[in-house]
């Protein structure tokens, strides 16, 4: 039997997902779903999942950075990014964050079947309808501007206009945990270790204003 745990804010989602796999036909089976990527996070350290499906935008943290956290903590499980999102930087984050697969919520039955039996065979799929986000691939080989998630983008705004972390977080309605990881991946992708230094880079790309 293969277990699923599925992320969503979008209760139907979830409830969609179960209706199509009750464990019989393909031996597939959801086994726990979270609202949020801290219920998430709570849940999974009891869970016989194999497979996570995540969307990819989500309260708290983003998909893209709870996909971060879960292949770190959880090396065995293989996460399918399944999103109804287009942006092409998203989709890129997601990808480069070691998704094993991405697919768009409205693929077919057949494919999510054979992505889940691909990925938990070591294979990376990306889905038959996914927009090409390749072209940041090689953006960011190149080494252009960072790609920024919308929430690290609302932080970074807010640290850029005087606020401290606690504030931040309140001004957001996240945790100073929460501050706190994605200033971590601010000081990764702009190669800064200080934070007035990320601000002027982010200023000077106008990535910020």
């Amino acid at each position: 039997m293969i277990n699923i745990f599925v992320v969503d804010d979008h209760p139907m989602i979830i409830e969609g997902v179960k209706a199509i796999f009750d464990g019989k036909k393909e031996k597939i089976k959801v086994v726990g779903h979270a609202y949020s990527a801290s219920e998430a996070l709570n849940k999974l350290q009891k869970s016989s999942a194999h497979i996570i499906l995540l969307d990819l935008l989500m309260p708290e943290f983003s998909g893209v950075e709870l996909c971060q956290i879960l292949k770190k903590e959880y090396p065995d499980k293989k996460v399918i990014a399944f999103t109804g999102e287009t942006d092409t930087a998203i989709l890129f984050n997601a990808w480069m964050n070691n998704a094993d697969a991405i697919l768009m919520k409205y693929c077919g039955r057949d494919e999510l079947v054979q992505t889940i039996h691909a990925v938990l065979a070591g294979e990376r799929k990306i889905g038959s309808n996914v927009p090409n986000f390749f072209i940041q691939i090689e953006s960011a080989n190149k080494g252009s501007t960072p790609r920024l998630t919308r929430r690290e983008l609302q932080v970074l705004n807010a640290l850029a206009k005087g606020a401290k972390r606690a504030e931040v977080g309140k001004l957001l309605n996240i945790s100073k945990v929460a501050v706190d990881f994605h200033c971590k991946n601010l000081f990764k992708k702009f190669n800064k270790t200080r934070l007035l230094e990320v601000i002027s880079e982010a200023k000077k790309t106008n990535i910020i204003y």
